[in-house]
C-alpha cells in the first residue's frame, strides 16, 4: 500500500488497527465480515482517523506477523487463511491481513457460534448479521436461489397450473411490442415451470416454490412485506403526503398497478402524441418500467420492508429492500453487470416480456435519463437496501393539463414544444390512417430514395415512428447495424426531405413529414 492510499482512510473494504488488541475479536469480527462480503484489508500498524503509519520495529514485526495469521485461522468457522504480507510506507513496516471473498459463507466466530458469531460489513463498519441476512448468505455459500426453493408441505393442482400458465401467457401477449412477436408468442407450460424452477415435480405430483407463491399472489403469510409502497409527496420531502397507495398480488401485477400509480402523478412532457397515438411523458416510462421491474425482480424476499415508489417534485424514487451482492458495484450495474438474485422470478419474468437481458436495464435507464435531458440518475447503497432516482424537470399544468413551461424549465419546453409542432400534425394525420394507408403513405415517402437504399431507410423509419427521440447508436443496435452505416441512410432520408431532427442529437426527436 502506499501513503496515498493509506490517507483515504477505512471503508467497506479497509480497516485500520495500530496494534493487536488485546481482545482480538475486536479485529476478528471484521475478518469474518471481509469473507462474508466481497473480502477486505486488515492493515496494522497504521491510527485510524490521523492514518499516521506507526509502524512495528524488527524484532517484533514476525511476532506478531504470525499471531495474527494465527487467531484468524483458529477463531473461525469455516477456517480463514488471510494472505498475510509485510509492507514498508513511509519508511516503516507494517502488517497487512488480506481476507478473501468467502466460497463457504456464512463465516463466524466458533465461539460464539453461527447466530451470535456472523458479521457483515455495511458502510464501512462490521455489523452482527441478523438471522435473515444470515439465511442469505447461507444460499449464497451454496450458491442457491431463495425463491428456488420448495415450499414445505404444499401442493398444486393441475387446474392452478393452467390458471397461472394462461395468467403469464396473456401477460405476456400484452407486452409484445409488435403483432409479430405476439404472433411468434408461445404458451408456457407446467414443464418450463418445473425448468424454471417454479414448480417442483416428483411422484407425478406438483409443489410449488416461493416463486410460484410469489407469482400467484399467495403471499399473505409467507412474505407479508412483499408489496409495493406507492406515495407522492408535497415539495422535495417526506414531511407531507399528497397520495398514497400499496400495489398487492401476484407480482407481477404490482408492477402494473405501480405503472399505472407514477402515470397518474407525473406530467406529460408535452401535449403531443406519437404517430401510434401514445403519450410522450416527463420521465422515459421504459425507464420507471425498468426500475420497478427490477426491484420486484432482484429484491431480497428474506428482507424486512416492502419496495417504495417515491414521486417528490424534483425526482422519483425507486428503492428495493436488500443488500447488493457483494461481488456487484454501483459502477458494476451503470457499466451493464448484473447478478441474479432470484432465478425462477427472472426467468417467468424474462419470458412475459418484463425483464429483457440480464444486466442491459440500468445502462438504458442512464441512457434514456440522458436522452430526455434529465441527467444521471443517481444509486444510493445503503447497506440494506438499494436506491436509483430519476430527476425530474420543473414543469406547471394549466387546468386542462397544457404544460407551462417554469421559468428553471422555459427554455428546455419552448425548444421542445417548437420541435414537435410538425410531429403533432403528422402524427394526427397519420395514427387516424388505416395501417394499409400508413403503409402507402410510408412507401410514397421512400421511392425518393435509390431503390437499393429503400429497405434498410424503411426499417429506420420503423424505430423512428415507435420512438421518435431514438439516436442513431440506439437504431443501430434495434436492427443491427453500426452507427455509421445508420448515419449515412438518415442523411440520405434528410436530403430528400423525408425526415429532420429536431433539437439535440440526444435530447430531440426525430420529425417524419408525412405530406
Amino acid at each position: 500500500m502506499t501513503l496515498e492510499e493509506l490517507k483515504k482512510g477505512e471503508h467497506v473494504t479497509v480497516e485500520y488497527k495500530l496494534d493487536i488488541p488485546q481482545e482480538r475479536e475486536k479485529y476478528l469480527k471484521s475478518a469474518v465480515a471481509f469473507a462474508n462480503g466481497a473480502g477486505g484489508k486488515l492493515v496494522f500498524g497504521v491510527k485510524n482517523q490521523t492514518w499516521d503509519v506507526i509502524g512495528f520495529p524488527d524484532d517484533e514485526l514476525f511476532q506478531k506477523y504470525d499471531a495474527i495469521a494465527n487467531s484468524i485461522y483458529d477463531a473461525c468457522t469455516p477456517s480463514l487463511v488471510p494472505v498475510m504480507e509485510i509492507e514498508e510506507v513511509d519508511g516503516k513496516k507494517i502488517i497487512v491481513a488480506n481476507i478473501l471473498p468467502g466460497m463457504d459463507k456464512p463465516y463466524y466466530l466458533r465461539a460464539d457460534g453461527m447466530m451470535d458469531g456472523t458479521y457483515i460489513r455495511i458502510a464501512g463498519v462490521t455489523r452482527k448479521a441478523e438471522p435473515y441476512l444470515i439465511k442469505e448468505l447461507q444460499l449464497e455459500g451454496t450458491n442457491k436461489s431463495y425463491d428456488a426453493t420448495q415450499v414445505a408441505g404444499e401442493e398444486v393442482t393441475p387446474d392452478e397450473i393452467n390458471v397461472l400458465c394462461e395468467r403469464m401467457y396473456q401477460h405476456a401477449l400484452d407486452l409484445c411490442k409488435n403483432d409479430e412477436q405476439r404472433r411468434s408468442q408461445k404458451k408456457v407450460t407446467a414443464s418450463q415451470l418445473i425448468q424454471w424452477r417454479i414448480l417442483v415435480h416428483f411422484q407425478d405430483k406438483y409443489f410449488p416454490t416461493y416463486a410460484w407463491k410469489l407469482l400467484t399472489g399467495d403471499i399473505d403469510t409467507l412474505f407479508p412485506d412483499a408489496f409495493i409502497q406507492m406515495a407522492v409527496f408535497k415539495g422535495n420531502t417526506r414531511a407531507v403526503f399528497l397520495d398514497r397507495k400499496e400495489a398487492k398480488g401476484p407480482i407481477d401485477q404490482q408492477i402494473e398497478d405501480a405503472m399505472v400509480f407514477v402515470k397518474k402523478h407525473i406530467n406529460l412532457g408535452s401535449r403531443i402524441a406519437d404517430v401510434y397515438g401514445g403519450d410522450i411523458y416527463e420521465l422515459p416510462m421504459d425507464s420507471v418500467r425498468e426500475l420497478i421491474s427490477n426491484a420486484v425482480c432482484h429484491r431480497s424476499y428474506l428482507s424486512p420492508g416492502s419496495i417504495q415508489v417515491a414521486i417528490y417534485d424534483d425526482r422519483l424514487e425507486v428503492t428495493s429492500p436488500g443488500r447488493l451482492s457483494p461481488d456487484l458495484t454501483i459502477n458494476h450495474l451503470i457499466e451493464g453487470n448484473s447478478r441474479v438474485r432470484n432465478i425462477a422470478i427472472g426467468a417467468a419474468f424474462q419470458y412475459m416480456h418484463i425483464i429483457e437481458r440480464w444486466g442491459s436495464g440500468i445502462p438504458r435507464v442512464f441512457e434514456d435519463a440522458r436522452m430526455y435531458g434529465l441527467g444521471d440518475p443517481e444509486i444510493k447503497d445503503f447497506g440494506t437496501s438499494f436506491r436509483i432516482s430519476l430527476h425530474r424537470k420543473p414543469f406547471e399544468t394549466d387546468p386542462f393539463g397544457v404544460v407551462i413551461p417554469s421559468k428553471d424549465a422555459k427554455n428546455d419546453v419552448q425548444h421542445q414544444s417548437s420541435a414537435s409542432n410538425d410531429a403533432e400534425c403528422d402524427a394526427k394525420e397519420t395514427s387516424s390512417a388505416s395501417p394499409d394507408a400508413q403503409k402507402q403513405v410510408k412507401d410514397a415517402l421512400l421511392a425518393s430514395l435509390p431503390e437499393k437504399n429503400r429497405a434498410r431507410a424503411g426499417r429506420i423509419l420503423d424505430c423512428m415512428i415507435r420512438n421518435p427521440h431514438s439516436t442513431a447508436v440506439q437504431i443501430g443496435k434495434e436492427i443491427g447495424l453500426s452507427k455509421a452505416t445508420v448515419q449515412r441512410a438518415i442523411d440520405g432520408m434528410k436530403a430528400v426531405g423525408i425526415v429532420t431532427r429536431q433539437g439535440s442529437n440526444n435530447g430531440g426527436q426525430w420529425v417524419i413529414r408525412w405530406k
